[in-house]
């Protein structure tokens, strides 16, 4: 089992005030309304009864979030490299951004054909309503993405790593998105670039890439067992074909059993804080790939930012009802208190929370 010491982990902490890290990716705005059933009055227009907010809560999401995760571990400087539109919700992800002291120059916005992402998450009684999505139908134009590829590429040689986020239906990843952005990776190799991403088209060779254990499955065209489970001697196998493939370290989310990593030193198994109360994973995965990145940018070894995603990540399973990020204190009272799951060592892999 495999655990880090509080001096190899404040070694980390000590050093993420001097990174400057980059955030290319769908950025998008997460809403959460309470809605107020017993104050509905019938509509003068419709008669149907409408649906009062009571309180409402916005928050950076997808590659926002991951940026909001940078700034809460207290990384020196984090830079953003995405699409907006002209619309109220880009205007407030803007100002999030902005008061997060992100640098948002590379925060472009497309006036045309392009919704900022905003996800409307409703909640009656504490329980989660269907989502309303905005921006499935965007198209970026090349224009556009060529305007983020020079901020990008003139950002780099002051960046000591660059996550690539790709969550968004239709995102910021076209076709012209694609081939410049492989083509700075292959410019900058002493760069990390870390990819989050659940498709093969923006899994970028080259890059570090988290995934969970089922996309990873369903990458290498691998049928899960019985029960629609994947045993661990499945999973390592998989794990380390995909490895011998990519040439860069990969990183396994596997929900309550934690973070497998392989890298060219073999495979290791990190498990994560284990956690019996009620949980939240939204941000979860964001909040994982952000400490990994800052670790591994810090000088962490695979293993070491494995573990340090899990700490980000059990911290924010237990923020109910938020898109949730990590601090470092809030990470070392996770540590002091952990009980470390040990299903990796004999368990099975149903569907990853992050």
């Amino acid at each position: 089992m495999f655990r880090m010491t509080d001096t190899e982990l404040e070694k980390l902490f000590r050093g993420f005030p001097a990174l400057r890290i980059g955030v290319i990716g769908d950025f998008a705005l997460d809403c959460y309304w309470t809605i107020e059933p017993a104050a509905a009055l019938p509509s003068v227009e419709t008669g149907k009864p409408t649906r009062p907010v009571l309180q409402q809560r916005y928050a950076a999401g997808a590659a926002g979030n991951v940026a909001a995760d940078l700034a809460a571990l207290g990384c020196g400087k984090v830079a953003v490299f995405g699409v907006i539109g002209e619309d109220p919700w880009g205007a407030e992800l803007k100002r999030i951004l902005d008061n997060l002291n992100t640098d948002i120059t590379g925060l472009i916005c497309q006036t045309d054909d392009w919704a900022t992402v905003a996800y409307v998450k409703p909640h009656i009684n504490g329980t989660e309503q269907s989502r309303i999505d905005f921006g499935d139908f965007n198209r970026l134009y090349d224009s556009t993405a060529g305007r983020l590829l020079t901020a990008l590429g003139a950002a780099l040689p002051e960046l000591d790593a660059v996550v690539i986020n790709a969550q968004a239906r239709c995102g910021i990843h076209s076709n012209a998105l694609r081939r410049g952005l492989q083509d700075l990776i292959a410019a900058f190799p002493e760069k990390i670039f870390t990819v989050d991403s659940r498709e093969p088209e923006t899994m970028y060779p080259g890059g570090i890439l988290k995934i969970n254990n089922i996309e990873l499955a369903k990458v290498c065209a691998c049928a899960p067992e019985a029960g629609g489970k994947i045993s661990r001697e499945h999973l390592l196998k998989v794990l380390a074909e995909f490895h011998a493939q990519r040439g860069q370290p990969v990183f396994v989310t596997c929900g309550a059993q934690g973070i497998t990593v392989c890298d060219s030193g073999g495979t290791t198994e990190v498990p994560a804080v284990e956690w019996e109360g009620e949980m939240d994973t939204t941000g979860a995965g964001d909040a994982a790939m952000a400490a990994i990145t800052a670790a591994l940018a810090a000088g962490a070894t695979p293993a070491q930012a494995a573990f340090t995603g899990n700490l980000a990540a059990g911290v924010c399973i237990r923020k109910l009802h938020q898109t949730g990020t990590a601090s470092p204190e809030e990470m070392r009272c996770l540590k002091a208190g952990e009980r470390l799951q040990t299903k990796a060592e004999s368990g099975t892999f149903e569907k990853s929370y992050f």
